[in-house]
């Protein structure tokens, strides 16, 4: 497993690499702008939908960056909408910080409360 994706270079200046903790915190901060998600997985406030059940996790296997989330959601949420925002920011987000790195976002729902 790599730790790094290597940007191309063509004005042949040197490399610049991308770390798996960048994208871990690029993921991060992505998920802070869905509404209704909860970061703790002890506590959740009343209008939250979605709460993360365990930390972001991202590897990097031959130049591809592969992104699991796992996610508990509220039954009497829209599972839908929940996927499709938390899929939209994360996208969103690798897209403005690394144009031209490929990835795979993958949500799992752990459960259902």
């Amino acid at each position: 497993m790599a730790r790094y994706v290597y940007i191309n270079n063509f004005e042949q200046k040197g490399k610049l690499a991308i770390s798996r903790a960048v994208f871990d915190s690029l993921v991060a901060n992505a998920l802070t702008y869905v509404n209704g998600i909860s970061k703790s997985a002890k506590r959740m406030a009343k209008d939250q939908k979605v709460r993360l059940n365990r930390p972001v996790i991202s590897n990097i296997v031959r130049g591809i960056v592969h992104i699991w989330v796992a996610i508990d959601v509220r039954k009497e949420a829209n599972l839908r909408e929940v996927l499709a925002d938390i899929r939209n920011e994360i996208e969103s987000s690798l897209l403005i910080a690394t144009e031209t790195i490929p990835f795979d976002v993958q949500i799992k729902v752990e459960s259902l409360i």
